[in-house]
Parts: C-alpha cells; sequence; structure tokens
C-alpha cells in the first residue's frame, strides 16, 4: 500500500515536472509589434502594447506555433484528472489591433480551448479603455467566436 502510493506520487511528479520542461519566451514589444511573455510554469500567457506587425506572419507563427507544442504536450503527457487542478490566464492588454493580428490571437485563443474544452480553468482577460469601444468591441467578437467567457477589464 505505501509502495503503491509512492509510486502513485512520483507519477504524478515526473507529469508535473513535465509541465515545467517547457521555456518562458518573451519578445519585447517595438512600435508596431506588442510585448508577449508566456511563462508554462506559472500558466500565464499576455499580449500588451500595438499589435500591428508589419509581417504578422514572421511575428505570430512561432508565438502559435510555441502555444499549441505546449498545449500539445501538456494534454499528451497528463491525465484530465491531473489538469483540472491547473487554472490557466491569458492577458490581453492592447492598446491597437488590426484584423491581421485578431486573426492570430484568435487561433492563440482556440489553442487554448483545447484544454478549455477538457475541463481546465482557461482565464482571459481583455482590458480596454473606456474611450476606446474598439478594443473592447473586438474582444466581444473573439469571445463570441470561440465560445470562450472573458473577463473585460476597464484600464
Amino acid at each position: 500500500m505505501i509502495i503503491n502510493s509512492y509510486i502513485s506520487t512520483s507519477k504524478l511528479i515526473l507529469k508535473k515536472r513535465k509541465l515545467n520542461h517547457m521555456e518562458t519566451f518573451f519578445i519585447e514589444p517595438s512600435e508596431y509589434n506588442p510585448k508577449v511573455h508566456f511563462d508554462p510554469q506559472k500558466k500565464v500567457f499576455e499580449i500588451s502594447g500595438t499589435s500591428r506587425p508589419e509581417d504578422v506572419v514572421t511575428f505570430y507563427e512561432p508565438i502559435l506555433m510555441k502555444v499549441d507544442k505546449f498545449v500539445s504536450e501538456l494534454l499528451e503527457e497528463n491525465s484530465v484528472n491531473e489538469l483540472r487542478s491547473f487554472s490557466f490566464k491569458l492577458v490581453f492588454n492592447l492598446d491597437y489591433i488590426n484584423s491581421a493580428s485578431s486573426k492570430y490571437i484568435l487561433q492563440i485563443i482556440d489553442t487554448f480551448k483545447r484544454i478549455y474544452k477538457q475541463g481546465i480553468e482557461v482565464n482571459v482577460d481583455w482590458y480596454y479603455d473606456d474611450e476606446d469601444d474598439q478594443i473592447l468591441e473586438d474582444g466581444q467578437d473573439l469571445s463570441e467566436v470561440i465560445q470562450i467567457p472573458f473577463n473585460f477589464i476597464q484600464r
């Protein structure tokens, strides 16, 4: 009994370590590109600033690939019961977003929807300015399309 308990606990620890093997990545903001920070250990993904990259594909594809790899490995390496103790936070604190960036942000959220559909908590915080209806409307549109509840937070 004690041995079985130890083995079960060891497997859980090993699986939780697997979650931590993906490194944090960070992209510095620029005049056209947002700050991107993804910390898999803390289960936080954040995009903030202005998003209107000159080459949206070159900017967002590597981010989308990292998020997809993370979510795929997470689902492969952990049981749904183990994952239910996790809580993921997606933060979008954008001043401006062009339509091409919007499509990639939708894809990123859709990737996290794969774990949301497994009953795992995914919190989406969408920040907006009271004077800027467009950012709020963009978030509402994304929430409606993706069918994950967003927390709309006035800055």
